[in-house]
């Protein structure tokens, strides 16, 4: 009987296949409604440029190193430093008894760099600057025909504001300055591919 009774009662609703009129309902008046308007352009910083962002390894540097007090810097080279940039700004260098190499007089220095800095950076265009070391625990220990001859530990520099040109490929950075420097980067799969 329960079936019967619902079967009834859905035979109306079943049997209406157009929906009411509406002509009688109040529709509003287009001169009264506000005007739509666009929202202002969003802004927003730009950020450091992806390419840099992530890990990489010094294959090929060469830089000028004021070795001795009563001589000019002079071109030492070297690879192997790992670099990791992160997208706020921070980044880290390690040194795992990385060897500088250079030649003065016909004789051999070697500056063996050890431990690790963090720095803060900023880039633009083709411009790369290392605004601030914040922390380091980095040795450099100098080397000469007469054995070792200094060893200087990293400070932390607030203001250290170094500048460099840069080239980024995704795969490969290029820096380097006016003052000799130069540096090939390869990038690592360790930390945050980008490119």
């Amino acid at each position: 009987m329960a079936v019967l009774a619902a079967a009834a009662l859905s035979v109306p609703i079943l049997a209406r296949s157009e929906p009411e009129s509406c002509q009688d309902c109040p529709v509003a008046d287009p001169d009264a409604l506000p005007s739509p308007t666009t929202s202002p352009p969003g802004t927003r910083d730009p950020g450091p440029l992806h390419c840099l962002i992530g890990s990489w390894v010094t294959v090929d540097e060469t830089m000028m190193i004021k070795f001795y007090t009563d001589a000019d810097p002079f071109p030492f080279t070297t690879s192997g430093r790992y670099y990791e940039f992160h997208p706020d700004g921070t980044g880290v260098e390690r040194n795992n008894n990385i060897q500088m190499v250079g030649h003065l007089h016909g004789n051999e220095q070697r500056q063996v760099a050890n431990g690790w800095r963090e720095f803060t950076w900023s880039a633009t265009g083709n411009s790369l600057t290392y605004l601030a070391i914040t922390a380091a625990d980095l040795t450099y220990t100098g080397y000469d025909q007469r054995g070792q001859r200094l060893t200087i530990a990293e400070q932390v520099d607030p203001q250290h504001n170094e500048t460099n040109d840069y080239a980024c490929s995704g795969t490969q950075v290029v820096e380097s300055n006016s003052g000799g420097y130069r540096s090939v980067w390869q990038r690592t799969a360790d930390y945050g591919v980008y490119g």
